[in-house]
Order: structure tokens, then C-alpha cells, then sequence
């Protein structure tokens, strides 16, 4: 077996065992708790030795961090590959936000600590907030370019209006853990069309996506978890 060969075995291996750890780590901390589970039962869980649990992550912050680079690493991905045929840069916006969204629910208590801990300064896991941010950011520039969004309104007050409707569908929606993915991703695109509408060049041009009708003044369309 060549070098080259037997090189990119071992990164595929190293990064099976990370991706193995840090989805056991998920499962831990949703079920126990974060404060409550040891890294110790990360270790017995992921079917690791504890040398080999600490050479890839040396504390549980490390993991939270881990999972938050996890899925910024899936929506550059997204834009690479699944998303670079997509023309229209606010339907982007639509499909990068309903990733973050989705991948939140399966973990919900975990992913709002995340968020908590992203949103302060002072903490390790702030990096990844910059980054999503920037994600959003220049996604919001390409809106501008494509004359989609007004250049009056400025990027970064586009980029809080879209994390807000982030924050909105983690914290402020009413049994969200019992939504389908098919709910979810409905009221994301009807919320955030009309949250967007003020930011249109043309609110006609508003992208809402198919088969989602934006409520009217006076309508109300069916949300929520399914009975």
C-alpha cells in the first residue's frame, strides 16, 4: 500500500472517530444533561479509550465546539455542492437557515445551550457565531448585487433580522421539539418571508418557497406541530 494510500486511511479513520465522539457526546448531553455527563461516559458511548476521547477533544467545551464547527462545516459544504446551482441568493438564505433550523431540533436543549454560549464574548464557541454570521452576511451581499435587497438597509442589520427568526424558531416556538421537519421548514419560510418583505428592492420579488403561501393581512395559515 502506498504512502499516500495508508495517509488518507488513517485522516478517514481519524475523522470517523471524531464524528463518532461528538455524535455520542449529543446523544449523552440531551439525555443526561451537559453539567451531568462525564467524559468518561463520552468515552464508554463513543466505544473510545479515554487517551483517544482527550487526544481529539481535552474538555466538554471542546465538544459543544466540535458540534458547532460540525454543522458550519455541513452548510459550507451545502454551498458548495447542493446549493451552487441555486441562482437566487435569498433562496440560499432560505435553504442555509433551514439547515441551521432542522439540525437544531434533533438536539434542542443542547443546541440552546450552543447558542447561549455562542452569543457571549468571552466564550471559546463565540468563533463559530462570527462565522455564521459571516455565512449569512455574505449571503445578504450576494441578495444586494442580484438586486433582490435594498442597498439602503445595511448587511448587518439584514444579518440580525435573519438570526432573529434563528433565535425566534429555537426559543420562542411553542413546542417546536414536536414539529416535523415538514412543519418546520413551512413556518420558516412563511416567518422569514414576511420578516424579510421590508428589506425587498421589490416586495413582489419576496422569495417564499413552493407551495408556502405568505398569510395576508387578515389570513392564517395552518402552523404548528401536528396532534
Amino acid at each position: 500500500m502506498g504512502v499516500a494510500k495508508k495517509a488518507s486511511r488513517r485522516d478517514l479513520n481519524k475523522q470517523k472517530s471524531r464524528q463518532s465522539i461528538l455524535k455520542a457526546s449529543r446523544r449523552l448531553f440531551s439525555k443526561n444533561g451537559y453539567e451531568e455527563t462525564s467524559m468518561d461516559e463520552v468515552a464508554e458511548k463513543a466505544e473510545v479509550s479515554r487517551a483517544t476521547l482527550y487526544n481529539y477533544f481535552p474538555n466538554k467545551e471542546s465538544l459543544l465546539m466540535g458540534t458547532a464547527e460540525e454543522e458550519l462545516e455541513k452548510v459550507h459544504g451545502s454551498l458548495l455542492f447542493e446549493l451552487k446551482d441555486v441562482r437566487r441568493a435569498d433562496e440560499k438564505i432560505f435553504k442555509v437557515l433551514e439547515v441551521f433550523v432542522l439540525d437544531s431540533l434533533m438536539y434542542l436543549n443542547l443546541s440552546r445551550k450552543i447558542t447561549y454560549l455562542n452569543s457571549c464574548e468571552d466564550s471559546k464557541l463565540y468563533a463559530t457565531r462570527v462565522d455564521m454570521n459571516h455565512i449569512i452576511g455574505d449571503l445578504v451581499v450576494e441578495a444586494r448585487d442580484q438586486g433582490l435587497f435594498r442597498l439602503d438597509v445595511p448587511v448587518s442589520d439584514v444579518v440580525d433580522i435573519i438570526m432573529s427568526v434563528y433565535l425566534m424558531a429555537q426559543f420562542q416556538w411553542k413546542d417546536v421539539d414536536r414539529y416535523s421537519s415538514e412543519e418546520c421548514a413551512r413556518k420558516l419560510g412563511r416567518i422569514l418571508a414576511l420578516t424579510l418583505r421590508g428589506v425587498y428592492a421589490d416586495a413582489g420579488a419576496v422569495f417564499v418557497p413552493v407551495g408556502e403561501p405568505v398569510c395576508e393581512p387578515g389570513g392564517r395559515p395552518d402552523d404548528g406541530p401536528a396532534a
